[in-house]
């Protein structure tokens, strides 16, 4: 049987399921460590891990919900699936939930209005950069994907 990314429930340790992602073929299985894998039948060795079904599935189908950030660099892409679906000023509220957010500068670029931040976590004190562009009401988060360093 093959699942759409909204219909995957919890999976036993060591079971495995097929997944129709972007109209391709996927499997998402549950290793005995309790983490979840998702591979291409055809190419096994590009495995995509998720901690939990939750991450899984705020990146691949519409769930919405919000979690704890540690390192937006390593989160990045489950951030950007939100970030598209919440304004600007909840990410920001959000963000400052679990850092310290510094505004380094803005910049403008042919109406394009940038800004620049810096996150220092308060879970392990990395330091992680990114940037905002808005333009006509929306807005694009951009966060590099270098590993983010210590905070001094």
């Amino acid at each position: 049987m093959i699942y759409k990314p909204n219909e995957v429930k919890s999976l036993k340790k060591g079971q495995s399921i097929n997944v129709e992602i972007n109209e391709a073929l996927m499997v998402l299985r549950r290793n005995f460590c309790g983490v979840y894998e998702l591979y291409s039948q055809k190419n096994q060795r590009h495995v995509e891990y998720f901690d939990n079904l939750n991450f899984f599935k705020i990146r691949y189908a519409d769930l919405n919900k919000k979690f704890p950030l540690v390192n937006l660099s390593m989160q990045r892409l489950e951030i950007f699936s939100i970030s598209k679906k919440i304004p600007k000023e909840s990410l920001l509220k959000w963000f400052n939930e679990y850092g310290k957010i510094i505004h380094e500068n803005t910049k403008y670029l042919d109406g394009i209005k940038i800004e620049y931040y810096i996150w220092i976590s308060e879970t392990d004190g990395s330091a992680s950069r990114f940037n905002i562009a808005e333009f006509d009401d929306e807005y694009t988060l951009n966060i590099p994907a270098k590993i983010a360093r210590k905070a001094s």
